[in-house]
């Protein structure tokens, strides 16, 4: 039972309604926090699927097709192989599988969150900070995505658990060095919790023998696991490309720290701050109280709250890290919230102090304004916004019933064979920093009928009349290739086939083919292709390469559409802005 509540008499003597209120804080809290976890198993169903959680369903595909080589951030495909075999046969389906594991993550994220902050908190600061991080926008619209930060959040915050509460000593740092290790096979920015646990060892140390036995705990684990669940990944793998496993971790860390100078992802950081403001003011008002806190004489005290501050650390890591895109935050932000439990502590225990109605007014007030805000936060994300990426597989599968090769951005057709780059900021500019047109030599080799024009750079190339920022485009010599091999069969589906102009005189026009295949012709008259006549919705045979169309007359252009398209569904098609959100 709160202080609070204990003496509920007198605080509802000084405080009126606002002291019932705050007698009934631990009530308020966990309700609202149980909530909270209830509702990411339905949000699952409503949050539009971001790119790259189509992109992260695409590797468990290929590793079933024996196709994945990348031996870092891959490791979700053992875990998630089962996806294609459940009840759903549709990427959205297996996504939304995936999700509510994900959402099971998270639930076990915000348990072991409230236990690291009851090392320092009462229950209702530690559950006040927990509902501060699940009311944020990050965590109620990424923190049950399909991508690896939704399993490394829970990794970290168990292993911070198992070395700060139980079993804690080197049996806890053993156990933590493990989880550290599975986490960082997951994804590399791990390493920004790893890189607070020597400090953190330090002060939790009683001393230089016992930091030492806990240092070689953790590291011994985090380095011979790491090693060991590398080897057997890379052991279920196809061969790698020519680039190594060091070339690949020097090539990330060269791009995502610094390159960019400080704040590379300014805006989101300034859309998160103005998004979650109760969340940053708490929290540089928790790191004030840690700040006073550590000050004061009690040993014990300072140091808790050293480990505080080091916990927080990598709230700060949006300075130089590229890809502190919104959804980074869900992975960065637990540590920070048992500074926003510090600080509400602070105003409970001077409403505790204080016979005076203001301080109970003022822990009421923030009371609602905590779980207005993820109300408000939750309530806005309820519509189905699922609906619209869900038409457009269907038309995909309407189109094409079986699976065949394809051209996109992110792999969002996991269930057929992909070619081309993942079309990221960081994809894209590599891309044109190396300056190579690749297009023509990817469909050379791969022969894809279809094209999903689900990224900007895509859906600018093909769709007259959209532009992006210029490190977005693609080259000149891969637009006009795609433009002119590709046709639009319904919104941002594609297929091969291209449109060729009849001149006026019936003269022999020479087009080439890059995609090998059968094709329908669409043409007010018949036509003559390679000497052979070929009446409308006729079909013909062409192999890569030159061919010439020859017609008596012109009466418009002639279209030459891959025969294997089916007809396009009735459906109103969508676009790119209706596949994916502003929020993605």
């Amino acid at each position: 039972m709160s202080d609070i509540a204990s003496s509920a008499p007198a605080s509802r003597r000084a405080g009126g309604f606002s002291g019932w209120i705050a007698t009934q804080a631990g009530i308020l809290l966990t309700a609202t926090v149980t909530i909270a976890l209830a509702l990411k198993f339905l949000l699952v169903f409503r949050i539009n699927i971001n790119w790259d959680e189509f992109y992260y369903l695409s590797f468990v595909q290929d590793y079933l097709r024996g196709t994945v080589s990348d031996r870092f951030q891959t490791l979700h495909v053992h875990f998630f192989a089962w996806l294609p075999m459940a009840a759903a046969k549709d990427e959205i389906g297996q996504i939304l599988l995936a999700r509510l594991v994900m959402a099971g993550c998270a639930s076990a994220s915000a348990l072991l969150l409230y236990g690291i902050a009851r090392r320092f908190l009462s229950r209702d600061g530690a559950l006040f900070g927990l509902l501060g991080y699940l009311a944020t926008t990050a965590v109620i619209e990424h923190g049950t995505s399909f991508r690896t930060d939704s399993i490394a959040t829970v990794l970290v915050l168990l292993a911070l658990f198992l070395i700060l509460r139980r079993p804690g000593g080197a049996v806890g740092a053993a156990v933590a060095g493990l989880a550290m290790a599975v986490a960082a096979m997951i994804t590399i920015k791990t390493a920004f919790y790893v890189a607070v646990m020597a400090p953190l060892i330090w002060f939790l140390g009683r001393d230089v023998r016992d930091r030492a036995r806990l240092a070689l705990a953790f590291g011994a684990c985090l380095v011979l696991a790491f090693a060991a669940i590398y080897w057997l990944h890379v052991s279920t793998l196809a061969p790698p490309g020519p680039s190594n496993a060091t070339h690949y971790l020097q090539g990330a860390a060269s791009k995502v720290f610094f390159e960019d100078g400080l704040f590379p992802r300014w805006a989101e950081l300034l859309i998160n701050l103005a998004q979650n403001p109760l969340f940053w003011l708490l929290t540089l008002q928790g790191v004030w109280v840690a700040r006073q806190a550590v000050r004061a004489d009690e040993t014990g005290s300072r140091r808790d709250r050293w480990l505080l501050l080091l916990l927080a650390l990598p709230i700060l890591t949006p300075l130089f890290y590229r890809n502190a895109f919104a959804y980074y935050y869900a992975f960065i932000l637990p540590p920070a919230a048992v500074l926003i439990g510090m600080a509400y502590e602070r105003y409970r225990r001077q409403a505790l102090e204080s016979n005076e109605p203001r301080p109970f007014r003022l822990l009421a007030l923030l009371l609602c304004l905590q779980c207005g805000v993820f109300l408000y936060q939750s309530g806005r994300n309820l519509p189905d916004a699922i609906e619209p990426q869900r038409a457009t597989l269907d038309a995909v599968h309407a189109v094409f019933p079986e699976p065949v090769p394809y051209i996109d951005g992110y792999g969002v057709v996991a269930s057929f064979p992909r070619t081309g780059f993942f079309m990221s900021s960081w994809g894209v500019s590599e891309y044109r920093e190396a300056g190579t047109p690749i297009f023509r030599d990817l469909v050379a080799k791969a022969q894809p009928p279809l094209l999903l024009a689900d990224s900007p750079s895509l859906y600018a190339a093909l769709v007259p009349g959209v532009t992006v920022v210029p490190e977005r485009e693609l080259l000149n010599a891969d637009i006009a290739f795609l433009r002119d091999n590709y046709l639009q069969h319904w919104g941002m589906v594609f297929v091969a086939g291209k449109t060729i102009e009849l001149p006026a005189l019936g003269e022999k026009v020479a087009f080439d083919v890059a995609i090998a295949g059968d094709y329908r012709l669409e043409s007010a008259i018949p036509v003559h292709i390679d000497g052979k006549e070929l009446a409308p919705e006729g079909v013909v045979t062409l192999a890569a390469g030159t061919h010439s169309i020859l017609a008596d007359r012109a009466t418009g252009p002639a279209t030459l559409r891959w025969a294997g398209a089916l007809p396009a569904p009735d459906t109103a098609p969508t676009d790119i802005w209706a596949f994916f959100s502003a929020g993605n």
